[in-house]
């Protein structure tokens, strides 16, 4: 199964899910380390957390193979979404080595708040669940500004305006599952009850059917819960249906929360760091697509590239 990436990544950046643990706002985000092998270097992959590290030094008479095996960390959920925008120092270990499958189906789902990397390159999300809004604006500006970004879509936001998901995907941008009715999978911020296994893979799965037969490929491996809940359970559950990454971010707008255009463009622009995810949504009572060309204009000024998630993770 593959996942639509028609993206061609800003600076041609690709960045990798290894080896970095960093906490936002109490939340903790794994993701897994990879063996990496390289010749007449050795790669030396940290963490923040205390794992055991192997090393095996093979000399031969012409050029010395280091070989460095990273144990994969434990994912440690997130228990409610942040109260705060999420802000963290950038990791001390920038990535070079891209991962070239996502975990394997069954893994928990490991979440992602940011990118692991400290270059300057940041991935700019939309996330579309209520009603159509400034959706075609927002697109209008990406095209001007030759920016992909990442939009994250339920299934019923999707039946209703296909014509919006069919464009997002024809100007070459990353369609993200964000469940099909929105429902918070936990429960906690929505007042409905804990959803069990099966009724979280089915509304999955129904939000899948719809956008594949929009855009003519999957949405796995990422998807981003409904307002941000999450728990040991449901990282298990989406993992076992195929969502091997659970995407946060790293800045919240603030948008849906009322803040008019300059205040929003002060927040993300004051608070982007390298490797964040910046949370924004299409709906029309936010004043992001107000934002957003400036936004670009100055983090470009500041000398920062835009990526997909898919592009990120050599997808």
């Amino acid at each position: 199964m593959r996942t639509c990436t028609r993206v061609l990544a800003t600076g041609a950046l690709l960045l990798s899910a290894c080896g970095t643990t960093h906490e936002i706002d109490g939340g903790a985000s794994t993701v897994t380390n990879l063996a990496v092998t390289t010749s007449c270097t050795t790669t030396t992959t940290s963490t923040t957390t205390t794992t055991s590290t192997t090393t095996t030094t093979t000399t031969t008479t012409t050029v010395p193979t280091v070989t460095t095996a990273v144990p994969a960390t434990t994912v440690t959920p997130n228990t409610a979404p942040p109260t705060t925008v999420p802000h963290t120092a950038a990791p001390t270990t920038p990535v070079t080595e891209p991962p070239t499958t996502p975990p394997p189906i069954g893994q928990v789902s490991q979440v992602v708040w940011q990118l692991p990397t400290s270059q300057k390159v940041v991935a700019i999300t939309f996330d579309a669940g209520s009603d159509l809004g400034f959706t075609n604006a927002v697109l209008d500006t990406l095209r001007a500004k030759g920016v992909h970004v990442t939009f994250g879509i339920t299934g019923a936001w999707a039946a209703a305006h296909p014509d919006a998901v069919r464009r997002m995907a024809a100007e070459g941008h990353q369609v993200m599952n964000h469940s099909h009715s929105h429902r918070s999978f936990t429960g906690a911020s929505a007042a409905n009850p804990l959803l069990t296994t099966a009724e979280r893979q089915s509304d999955l799965a129904a939000a899948e059917a719809t956008l594949r037969a929009l855009i003519g490929c999957s949405t796995m491996p990422f998807w981003r819960p409904p307002y941000g809940d999450t728990n040991a359970s449901v990282l298990t559950d989406v993992g076992a249906a195929g969502y091997g990454y659970t995407i946060m971010w790293t800045v919240d707008s603030g948008g849906w929360k009322g803040l008019s255009a300059d205040e929003i463009v002060d927040r993300v622009t004051s608070k982007a760091i390298p490797g964040a995810i910046l949370a924004f949504h299409v709906g029309s009572a936010s004043q992001d697509s107000a934002a957003l060309a400036r936004i670009i204009d100055q983090l470009r000024g500041d000398g920062y590239s835009f990526v997909t998630l898919a592009g990120a993770y050599g997808r």
